[in-house]
Formats: C-alpha cells, sequence, structure tokens
C-alpha cells in the first residue's frame, strides 16, 4: 500500500485489528494503520479470529463515535 493513498486522512482514527485474523494479515494491517496520517489514532489489537472481537470493543467504539461525531 502506498502511504500517498491514505495521507488524506486528518480525522481521528480507531482502528480495530484482530490478532489473529484470517482475512487480514497482522503486517498489513499493521502497515495500514501506519499509513494513516492521523495524529490521532489508537490501535486496539486483539487475540482472535476476523469474527471473534470481544464484546468490549462495541462499547469503545460506540464512545469513540459520541465522543467525534456527538
Amino acid at each position: 500500500m502506498r502511504s500517498s493513498a491514505c495521507g488524506s486522512s486528518p480525522g481521528s482514527v480507531e482502528f480495530l485489528l484482530q490478532w489473529d485474523d484470517e482475512r487480514v494479515p497482522r503486517a498489513q494491517g499493521l502497515a495500514l494503520f501506519d499509513a494513516l496520517a492521523s495524529t490521532e489514532k489508537t490501535l486496539h489489537g486483539n487475540p482472535g479470529r476476523h469474527g471473534e472481537i470481544p464484546a468490549f470493543e462495541l462499547d469503545s467504539t460506540l464512545r469513540f463515535f459520541a465522543r467525534h461525531l456527538g
């Protein structure tokens, strides 16, 4: 992925990455996170496969949207 493709992302980012994701390899997910130009970004990494997102991540996502879109 070229960094310039993600270089115009000035907003806040909450990035969720499942550590054992069979669809998005960890290295590619981390590269995408690194390429995001936002100065306000957070990476949430959890063990598990693509569909095994912990329930507490939904709460975090809702708080993120309330903070930034509310």
